[in-house]
């Protein structure tokens, strides 16, 4: 989408360029930097995006300071670049944003009971790719899954290692500039997903009817 935050940040707009295997997708990261969001995975991500042809925006802070240390150095060494930007913070306001201008939100997890970042990202429009855990193995289905294509709304891994990654990105990169139909089928289907309360307790509404009766 690029639509808000890519000029802001210093990174140049793709969606002029004429090419669309040259088009350039924002992959956004929002998250604590702890070991359980898969921080190896996340600093792999840095450098796969960059050579898939990509730019990427990471949000967060670091509660370790080894972490935080090693996050600032990333940051130093790509922040004035034409790709990456690393922001060691937390703003509920440029959380928003990001999400908005995103193509896709990552989301690469070692564990995770629920996950609300992919949800969220996907009320704005931006494509999950994800590990296969937990919530976010309940709430994102890959678009390869021929047997459960009516429910695929993302792209999904399953190994810790680079390469599980590299090969969900390289998917994902694939989709948004080899086939726009396709892209913008799976934007307005991920932002029509409801995984509101509303939908939720009206599920368990009918088991508790269902008990009764």
């Amino acid at each position: 989408m690029q639509i808000l935050c890519p000029k802001g940040l210093g990174l140049a707009s793709g969606n002029h360029v004429p090419d669309t295997a040259l088009k350039v997708p924002l992959v956004v990261c929002i998250t604590r930097l702890v070991a359980q969001k898969g921080l190896h995975l996340i600093i792999h991500a840095i450098k796969q995006v960059e050579e898939l042809g990509g730019q990427m925006v990471i949000l967060g802070k670091a509660p370790d300071s080894r972490v935080d240390s090693e996050f600032e150095g990333l940051a130093n060494s790509h922040n004035q670049g034409p790709s990456i930007r690393i922001l060691l913070m937390y703003s509920e306001e440029l959380s928003h944003l990001l999400y908005a201008a995103a193509d896709f939100i990552l989301v690469p997890s070692m564990y995770e009971p629920c996950g609300l970042a992919q949800m969220i990202g996907m009320r704005y429009g931006a494509v999950p790719i994800v590990r296969k855990t937990g919530g976010l193995a309940d709430t994102v289905f890959d678009m390869d899954d021929e047997p459960n294509h009516e429910m695929a709304n993302g792209f999904v891994f399953e190994g810790i290692d680079e390469g599980s990654l590299y090969r969900a990105l390289g998917r994902a990169f694939a989709c948004y500039r080899n086939k726009p139909d396709e892209w913008n089928g799976i934007v307005k289907k991920v932002m029509a997903v409801d995984n509101s309360w509303n939908n939720t307790a009206g599920k368990y509404i009918e088991i508790y009817e269902s008990v009764r009766a």
